[in-house]
C-alpha cells in the first residue's frame, strides 16, 4: 500500500485502496476508530472489521461525507463492541462538550500557517481563528480515548485531550519524539 501512496495522493480522490489499507493493515490494535468518506461505507467497513475479528472498533463518518468526527454537526457511528455486535448511532460535538463550527474555519491553509497553528496549539497561546481547530482536535482525541476505554465518556475524552494539550504534555511528548527520531537517523547514518 505504502507504494502506492503517491499515485493516490496525486489522483485527489478517494481510491479502494481508501478502504482496503485499514482492512489489511499488519498491525491490528485492539480498538480503533478508522474513518469512511461516505455514510455508505459505513456498514461495510465494520461489517468486514466484524468478520476479521475486530472488536472494540469504531467506523465514523462526519455527515459531510467527513472522514473524521465533525464538529459541523453530527457523525454517524457503526461500533463493533467487545463482543463483535455493531452498533450504529450518531454523536455530536455537543457530546464531547465543546460547541459546533463551519468546517472552513478548522481548514488548513500553507505550510507555514499550519506549522505556527500548531506551535500555538502546543503552547496553549491559541488565538481566536485557533478554536475550531484545537476543537477539531478535542472531538477526535477524545472519541479515541473512548474507544480505547480509557475514558469512561466521550465528554471525559475530550477533557482529557483538553488537560493533556493545556498541560504541555503533548509539546513535551512530540519534542521528545522529535529528538528521539533525529538521534536514530544519526545513529543510523
Amino acid at each position: 500500500m505504502r507504494y502506492l501512496a503517491k499515485t493516490r495522493k496525486e489522483l485527489g480522490f478517494p481510491t479502494p485502496f481508501n478502504v482496503l489499507g485499514p482492512l489489511t493493515n499488519p498491525v491490528q490494535p485492539g480498538r480503533a476508530v478508522i474513518g469512511v468518506n461516505s455514510t455508505k461505507l459505513g456498514p461495510v467497513m465494520s461489517e468486514a472489521l466484524q468478520i476479521l475479528g475486530r472488536r472494540n472498533y469504531a467506523v465514523v463518518c462526519g455527515d459531510e461525507n467527513l472522514d473524521e468526527i465533525s464538529i459541523a454537526g453530527s457523525t454517524q457511528v457503526w461500533h463493533i463492541d467487545d463482543v463483535g455486535q455493531i452498533e450504529h448511532y450518531t454523536i455530536h460535538p455537543n457530546d464531547f462538550g465543546v460547541p459546533t463550527h463551519p468546517l472552513a474555519a478548522a481548514a488548513g491553509s500553507s505550510l507555514d500557517a499550519n506549522q505556527a497553528t500548531l506551535t500555538r496549539l502546543l503552547s496553549n497561546n491559541i488565538t481566536e481563528h485557533d478554536v475550531a481547530i484545537r476543537d477539531f482536535v478535542l472531538v477526535n482525541t477524545g472519541f479515541l480515548l473512548y474507544i480505547s476505554g480509557k475514558a469512561t465518556s466521550m465528554k471525559e475524552g475530550a477533557d482529557m485531550a483538553r488537560e493533556t494539550l493545556e498541560s504541555g504534555k503533548v509539546k513535551q511528548l512530540l519534542e521528545s519524539f522529535a529528538q528521539s527520531t533525529q538521534q536514530l537517523k544519526t545513529a543510523l547514518n
